[in-house]
């Protein structure tokens, strides 16, 4: 996966990552960010499965950019469903899951369906791609700190000797907590779990 922020991004906002390393920090710094945004940041289309009461279906995956399709599950046949509507945010409204030629023909209770949607950023802000670029340049800082990414505690040599904070041992591999801060306040809060297939 494409890393959320390049070399140049990192040179136009006026940060300096070590040489030779620059696209593996911004490699993990990304794979940091999407991990704790625990949502789709980058634009892509997906098929989830989603409940539908009442004839509504709320999506996951915000931003949403597009909705193509509602189909029925596999084993209700596949077939698509037709007269729905996008309320260009999180809703599919008019979902008709009546099944004709059954005993129970306008049956309301919930059931699930097929959406293909197209959501996540299709240009990221610039927040983003600096905060992108500050966790690059922090993981370029403690990559001499070895010890800590490794999980030690403390070293000693001869008369030499450091002690790693549990606070840096614990965030040597995720985001800090201003970090997290700043990803909220750009991305707002993960959504709760759901199902999502890359087409």
């Amino acid at each position: 996966m494409a890393s959320l922020a390049t070399l140049p991004d990192a040179v136009r906002l006026g940060y300096t990552l070590p040489a030779g390393e620059e696209e593996a920090l911004l490699a993990r710094a990304s794979a940091r960010i999407r991990r704790a945004a625990g949502q789709q940041i980058s634009s892509m289309t997906s098929t989830v499965r989603v409940r539908v009461e009442d004839g509504t279906a709320i999506l996951p995956g915000a931003p949403i950019t597009a909705v193509t399709t509602v189909t029925r599950l596999a084993e209700d046949g596949g077939a698509a469903v037709t007269g729905w509507w996008w309320d260009g945010r999180e809703r599919v409204h008019g979902i008709n899951v009546s099944t004709s030629g059954s005993l129970y023909p306008h049956r309301r209770w919930p059931v699930d369906v097929n959406i293909t949607l197209t959501h996540g950023l299709v240009t990221l802000p610039d927040e983003l791609v600096e905060l992108v670029c500050s966790v690059a340049v922090r993981l370029g800082a403690t990559a001499d700190a070895a010890g800590m990414e490794a999980g030690i505690r403390s070293e000693s040599i001869d008369d030499y000797s450091v002690t790693y904070a549990s606070d840096a041992l614990t965030t040597a591999a995720n985001l800090l907590p201003g970090e997290e801060s700043a990803l909220r306040q750009i991305l707002g809060a993960p959504p709760s779990a759901y199902v999502v297939r890359p087409r």
